[in-house]
């Protein structure tokens, strides 16, 4: 567990760290007097989306700032946004992963948005930056340039260090927003050994999959997914989809519908902890199972994705976090948990914070 690395006693240390970290980034670039445009609500089934999500409100309600505009990749209106810009004005892009080549929907919305705002003040909150294109890089370092006023957060040190390298702005490193959703009372007793959480998307190294069945000959394991939406999600996106005409008659800024986005990332935040309190260990290669574990307080193995994310988000951040381990390669998984679920054997690590 690399112990020698370890500074925090508790969960609950480590996660008010990480708030005041990130605060001390945020509060500068974002004012007090700030009018808010947040733009890119993750319109998907993924939870760690809506972990960043509900994280980022909880940190703009902490502050009490309001929101003026809001919307998701489909339904941006650049002539109803300007109806909300003034001289206070700060937009926000939402935080994730997808900074880069690999998710085109959301990038080549952040580039529309950065050449559609230009010198109204842009903050990016913390991304994971990948470009596998070089005219991709030069693309969004050109719309940058032009801008004037963008401000770039990342979440880990190796992008920072390849963000000032490649990229023509101003760049701050500062933990992910889920953080701020805080610590989450985990008061269950696990019923099963193990739950994997692995990636079927095109970020899935494919590595975890290979090494579970080994596991399974030991423990109890459920293996799974995050993407696939509830019975109340399902009905609650038809509404949103039912009502879309109407919704821009009454609603054209989206405040209305923000309450509706934010049942929607609750319930998804309420599936994700229920897949991961049944386990005594968690498994995963997704970066916000990790945090979501953190937040339940929950034991917990996790290995890389395909190109690093959770390697450098570890690296920066959470090696310091008690409660988990970090399987370099998939040979060594099976052992760290053993080591994990020997270690928790017998002890109250369910207590709640």
């Amino acid at each position: 567990m690399n112990n020698n690395l370890k500074q925090f006693e508790s969960t609950a240390a480590f996660i008010d760290h990480m708030q005041q970290t990130a605060r001390d980034v945020l509060d500068k670039l974002i004012p007090n007097h700030s009018k808010i445009i947040l733009l890119d609500y993750p319109n998907n089934t993924n939870v760690g989306d809506s972990l960043i999500w509900l994280g980022t409100l909880a940190y703009l309600n902490s502050r009490g700032l309001k929101i003026s505009y809001v919307c998701d990749t489909r339904n941006y209106n650049y002539e109803k946004l300007k109806e909300k810009i003034n001289i206070n004005t700060i937009v926000l892009l939402n935080g994730g992963g997808n900074f880069g080549t690999l998710w085109d929907e959301v990038h080549n919305f952040r580039l529309r948005a950065i050449k559609d705002l230009k010198n109204v003040p842009i903050v990016q909150l913390p991304q994971t930056i990948h470009f596998d294109n070089q005219e991709k890089v030069d693309e969004i370092n050109q719309a940058i340039s032009q801008h004037g006023q963008f401000s770039l957060i990342v979440r880990s040190q190796h992008c920072y260090e390849y963000a000032k390298s490649k990229l023509d702005t101003h760049v701050y490193l500062c933990p992910d927003m889920a953080f701020f959703i805080g610590s989450i009372v985990n008061d269950e007793l696990p019923k099963i050994d193990c739950v994997a959480i692995a990636r079927t998307d095109i970020e899935s190294s494919g590595e975890l999959s290979e090494v579970l069945d080994h596991l399974k000959r030991e423990y109890e394991l459920k293996k799974t997914d995050w993407l696939e939406a509830g019975l109340a999600e399902r009905l609650l996106h038809r509404i949103e989809m039912h009502t879309e005409k109407i919704r821009k008659q009454i609603d054209p800024h989206n405040i209305q519908l923000i309450q509706l986005w934010n049942l929607l990332s609750t319930l998804r935040l309420k599936r994700g902890i229920a897949l991961l309190k049944d386990a005594k260990i968690v498994i995963a290669d997704r970066l916000h199972v990790h945090i979501l574990s953190i937040l339940l307080n929950k034991p917990h193995v996790i290995i890389d994705n395909n190109y690093g994310k959770l390697k450098y988000f570890h690296q920066t951040w959470t090696y310091r976090s008690p409660l988990h381990n970090y399987a370099t390669n998939p040979n060594n998984l099976p052992n760290l948990v053993r080591q994990l679920h020997s270690t928790i054997s017998g002890t109250a690590v369910y207590e709640t914070h």
